[in-house]
């Protein structure tokens, strides 16, 4: 008969994760608003943060990098286009953090507003 007598050693790491947060100051926009984004990557100091949105097509509205602040805040602004229609806009915002990429996704949505029609032509 063969015993074994494992011992365990128990470690504990309290290591943050590396991680990024973005939001957008409201969830819905008309075409021609202004979206004022900001977010934080934790655990850097000045961080380049890649900005990228795209419309429900998939068509790319912004790409952009940026630098965060000596806390790992950063913001930034753009406009949905006014030709845009309504649908979801992905922003995606990406950095490098010990090694790593963190990127996190935030989904806003633009309303095209839809004008009833009122029965009346008007001829000239």
């Amino acid at each position: 008969m063969v015993s074994f007598l494992l011992a365990g050693v128990s470690h504990s790491f309290a290591q943050e994760e590396p991680a990024i947060t973005i939001t957008a100051d409201k969830g819905s926009y008309l075409p021609g608003e202004t979206v004022q984004l900001s977010g934080v990557v934790s655990g850097q100091e000045y961080p380049l943060v890649a900005i990228q949105v795209k419309d429900s097509d998939n068509n790319l509205i912004l790409i952009r990098t940026i630098q965060g602040d000596q806390n790992g805040n950063f913001a930034i602004q753009f406009k949905i286009p006014p030709t845009a229609t309504s649908g979801k806009f992905t922003i995606s915002a990406s950095s490098r953090v010990n090694g790593f990429v963190v990127t996190q996704n935030q989904v806003i949505t633009a309303k095209v507003p839809e004008f009833p029609f009122s029965g009346v032509v008007l001829a000239i």
